[in-house]
């Protein structure tokens, strides 16, 4: 018998209902931004699956930007402190940005890269976010196209990850650290 590529975490949502959401979310957005052309902004990693299934479904063959914007470090908590350190030089002046992420937490970055690009000259800087846990979040932000609200859990999967593991997990799953100690006692036995 084959061994699984992942630990058998919790589904917290499907990769079917996530494509289910990200094809309404790109006709809201459509609809929304009236015919004006976008300067679609990834946050990556975590992100980038999404927006590349996102982009997809736009129109106008519109290009990824990305950024780097982390708080996370290497662990499971916010550290509090946002880091910008990739697409400072995003070409978004008179432009309609919209950033794209795949989970707003705490707020603090999405507040600290739509001041970022208010600041470089941005005509306006939307939201589309895939996942927003609203129990966690300190700032205040305003999000223009949320996927889902999930309760407060470390997830995986779907290009979110734990220190590069598990980015390719399909799914969006519920990380728990049980799960993956017998995995890999598992793995181990074999």
């Amino acid at each position: 018998m084959a061994t699984p590529a992942f630990p058998p975490f919790r589904i917290l949502l499907s990769r079917d209902q996530i494509l289910r959401r990200t094809n309404e979310l790109a006709r809201t957005i459509t609809e929304a931004v009236h015919g004006e052309p976008l300067c679609l902004v990834v946050v990556i990693e975590g992100a980038r699956t999404f927006a590349r299934q996102l982009q997809k479904l736009l129109p106008g063959n519109l290009p990824l930007h990305e950024v780097r914007a982390s708080s996370y470090g290497s662990g499971t908590v916010s550290s509090g402190d946002v880091k910008l350190t990739v697409g400072l030089d995003v070409p978004c002046k008179d432009r309609h940005v919209l950033l794209l992420e795949d989970i707003v937490d705490t707020g603090r970055t999405i507040a600290a890269l739509r001041t970022h690009f208010a600041a470089k000259g941005a005509r306006s800087c939307r939201v589309a976010t895939l996942l927003s846990k609203p129990s966690r979040r300190v700032v205040q932000v305003p999000l223009d196209y949320i996927g889902f609200e999930i309760p407060d859990e470390f997830v995986l999967g779907y290009g979110m990850d734990l220190d590069g593991r598990y980015r390719d997990i399909p799914d969006v799953v519920i990380y728990e650290k049980a799960v993956e100690q017998a995995f890999q006692q598992q793995v181990a036995a074999r």
